[in-house]
């Protein structure tokens, strides 16, 4: 009887939805969102992510999510080094967002001998989403058109 009354609560259990990034992504149709996100990982030098010459992200964390809602058009996004900014290379990005769509980035730490860069990497929806699914997630909100 135990055994059944265990089994009831496992199948109640799976079927209460749990905080998705479906939920967290449903937006109007009018925002572009930018989902960038760092895998676990160690690290040695803190990076912040710039969008537009503003600081989206003063400092990057590992097993973690940056959902960015903003509207569309074309971002310039860069990295660079928080801390050791001699010993951390400046990388530079652009990326064209389109309303209604869900774009991910993810964040890979590339070490060099005596430098370190943060390299921003275009990944699928599904490939993206599944990185994501375990990790601490981050709500920023860019209501302001970017040029």
């Amino acid at each position: 009887m135990k055994e059944l009354v265990y089994l009831g609560w496992f199948l109640i259990l799976l079927c209460i939805p749990r905080g998705s990034l479906a939920q967290e992504t449903s937006s109007d149709s009018s925002e572009a969102i930018l989902v960038i996100y760092r895998k676990p990982h160690l690290n040695f030098t803190a990076f912040r992510i710039y969008g537009d010459e503003t600081i989206l992200i003063p400092d990057v964390k590992a097993n973690s999510y940056y959902l960015i809602k903003r509207k569309p058009g074309r971002i310039f996004l860069k990295t660079e080094g928080s801390v050791l900014r001699n010993l951390a290379e400046k990388r530079e990005y652009s990326l064209t967002l389109e309303a209604g769509k869900t774009y991910y980035l993810e964040a890979i730490l590339e070490y060099q001998f005596l430098l370190t860069s943060l390299h921003l990497v275009k990944r699928s929806e599904v490939d993206g989403a599944e990185a994501i699914r375990k990790m601490k997630g981050i709500m920023i909100d860019v209501k302001q058109p970017m040029p």
